[in-house]
């Protein structure tokens, strides 16, 4: 730097020492050149930064004047010749566009290979010229602005004529405003200290009486949970009903999968059991006074023992019959499956052409009692064959007694109580019912073809006759089934042909109807009935039928005074009225069919052998003759030669 130029700037920084004092008071007179380099340090913040000129910032002006005093003070970073120093200056005026939106070192590479172009730039420093004159050199940095942007600039911090510039008024405007920033600061933190101290010393005084609150209120909770725990238990229920009293919920919900898999493998029908806690098992909290505590084993019985466990099932309709019960979805689709097999099986020598259900058959959910779920063999028997079935159930809310005659597939009439006693005329939610049902079996409709033997069943035909009393049969003819051979297509509904197309039919036998004669001759009184009435009307049984004394009894004995009547049990003809041994006095009538009764130890006798009685005729009296310690009267009934037991017979 020459002497001159370092003059100048000593002369410079006095001044702008006497800025700094005063520039309160008075903004000092910047020079051109100060100017312009204050423009340009201006101008690269404002790039940085985003803003337009006249925008407010919070950067001290002074920081832009010595930036500007440093960037004048440093040489270029490549200072160039004498010769080339004007060239680019005027490059750089020539192209401000490229300048201003480009970065200084990718702006300087063009500018240096234009250079490079007219003459190869010096790698050495160049020797600094005496001229003192000259105009400051272009400072370039990482923004260069055009010369507009630095007119404009200058412009906007050109003074006034009254001596103030728009410097002046930016560096008052910043000052005051950092002033009312900074006093808002310090108050909020003033502000924010008092508050802290007024909360710390508030902490201080009363915290012993905050930690003394704190230790009697967790006194007293742990008091009243106590008291709580111990005066309270858990009242657990199925689907609503009450089973019983647990110390702790914990007790039951450990045990419900045992008593599921217990309660299924008991199940009959199948049916998977699922006891799921706050679901079919809830828990209510109640006072524990007068209730006993079931332990583990004890609800699992309870569980497992119940009888009105309901669960899912799902029933199969025919049409809106109800026809099943089952336990999942998966049986009732084999159930249907399996049933159309059963009824849709061709005759031998048949083949099946088409089959389908007379009726559409559906699976639908239904809840019953477990009790009431059919297992597999019995559906099936019940969809094929037909049957009976007692089906319980609970009712749910908005169920009527239509809606469940609906469900069930049956009359309001066959809807019982929980007995099964008394039809039901009102129910409420909860009530235990149960339904009758007679299950029709399902039919399907089947065409076959081919060729095969029919029999041609007999027909039994009656026909009246005299020779023989009424009430009595004879077969005059033995029925015999005919058989043929059919060819052709034949339809089936429910098993029962209703349509045939013969191509050809072979007679093999013919058939033979079987013949009965009826008895239309009226009965004697004396003809047998088949029955028997009491030989005596009042009497007292002194003897059974069985051995007694080493021998058999083969009678009874029936104690009554002597002369007692003594009556014919059934009509037949007289074969003994006489003295018979160890019987004394004896008649014996014999039926039919090899059926003989005997009356033993009369006192008198009223008929004669060969004489025809009847049923209920007076034949004796009571008496004690042949071998006999009483007056009674011994009666036998003999079959095929063979004594047995009268009681039975006699109905005593």
């Amino acid at each position: 730097m020459v002497p001159a130029d370092k003059d100048k700037l000593e002369h410079d920084n006095e001044k702008r020492e006497v800025y700094a004092e005063i520039a309160e008071t008075k903004a000092p007179e910047p020079s051109e050149e100060e100017l312009h380099a204050l423009a340009l340090a201006y101008a690269r913040y404002l790039a940085e930064k985003n803003l337009e000129p006249g925008d407010v910032t919070f950067v001290e002006p002074e920081e832009l004047l010595k930036e500007a005093e440093t960037e004048a003070e440093e040489p270029a970073e490549e200072p160039a010749t004498e010769a080339e120093a004007p060239v680019e200056e005027a490059e750089v005026a020539a192209e401000p566009e490229t300048l201003a939106e480009e970065p200084t070192e990718e702006a300087e590479k063009p500018a240096k290979k234009k250079a490079a172009k007219k003459k190869p730039a010096k790698k050495k420093e160049a020797k600094p010229k005496a001229d003192t004159k000259q105009k400051a050199p272009v400072i370039f940095t990482k923004y260069e602005p055009t010369d507009e942007e630095v007119r404009k600039i200058a412009g906007s911090l050109e003074i006034t004529n009254k001596g103030e510039g728009r410097i002046a008024a930016f560096v008052d405007f910043h000052d005051r405003l950092q002033t009312m920033i900074d006093s808002a600061a310090a108050d909020a933190g003033r502000d924010f200290v008092k508050a802290g101290h007024r909360i710390t010393s508030t902490y201080r005084q009363s915290r012993r009486m905050i930690g003394l609150v704190i230790l009697i209120i967790g006194v007293l909770a742990a008091v009243v949970l106590a008291i709580f725990d111990k005066y309270t238990v858990y009242e657990y229920a199925y689907n609503g009903k009450i089973l019983g009293y647990v110390n702790n919920q914990e007790d039951v919900m450990d045990v419900l999968e045992i008593a599921g898999t217990k309660m299924t493998e008991n199940n009959s029908g199948g049916s998977e059991i699922k006891f799921t806690a706050n679901q079919n098992v809830t828990f209510n909290l109640v006072d524990a006074r007068g209730k006993s505590i079931d332990d583990a084993d004890t609800t699992v019985n309870k569980l497992v023992y119940m009888t009105d466990i309901e669960t899912e099932a799902y029933g199969v309709y025919d049409g809106e019959n109800l026809v099943a019960v089952v336990k999942d979805n998966e049986e009732a689709e084999n159930l249907l499956n399996n049933a159309m097999a059963v009824l849709s099986e061709p005759d031998e020598g048949m083949t099946l052409v088409s089959t389908k259900f007379t009726n559409d058959l559906a699976i639908r959910p239904i809840n019953v009692l477990l009790t009431s779920v059919q297992s597999y063999a019995e559906a099936l028997e019940n969809m094929t064959k037909g049957g009976e079935e007692i089906i319980f159930h609970i009712v749910e809310p908005e169920e009527n007694l239509g809606s469940i005659a609906r469900t069930f597939g049956v009359e309001p009439i066959n809807i019982y109580d929980e007995n099964n006693e008394n039809v039901v005329t009102e129910i409420e939610q909860g009530d235990k019912i149960c339904v009758r049902k007679i299950i029709d079996p399902v039919s399907v409709k089947m065409v076959e073809t081919g060729r095969m033997k029919e029999t041609l069943e007999y027909e039994t035909i009656k026909k009246e006759s005299d020779e023989y009393y009424e009430g009595e049969t004879h077969i005059e003819q033995e029925g015999v089934d005919g058989i043929q051979i059919f060819d052709g297509t034949i339809t089936k509904v429910a098993g029962e042909v209703t349509k045939r197309n013969a191509d050809s039919i072979e007679t093999v036998r013919e058939k033979q109807d079987k013949i009965i004669l009826v008895g239309t001759a009226e009965r004697p009184k004396t003809a047998p009935t088949g029955t028997y009435v009491m030989p005596i009307h009042n009497y007292v049984l002194t003897s059974n039928f069985g051995f007694r004394w080493g021998r058999l009894h083969a009678g009874i004995d029936m104690g009554a005074p002597t002369g007692t009547p003594i009556y014919a049990t059934d009509g037949g003809t007289v074969v003994k009225a006489e003295y018979y041994s160890g019987y004394g006095n004896v008649v014996f009538i014999q039926h039919e069919d090899g059926r003989q009764t005997r009356y033993a130890h009369c006192s008198k006798l009223l008929v004669r052998y060969g004489e025809k009685v009847y049923q209920g005729q007076n034949i004796a009296l009571v008496g004690n003759t042949g071998h006999s310690f009483g007056s009674h009267l011994h009666f036998e009934i003999v079959l095929n030669g063979s004594p047995v037991n009268p009681r039975p017979y006699l109905g005593i």
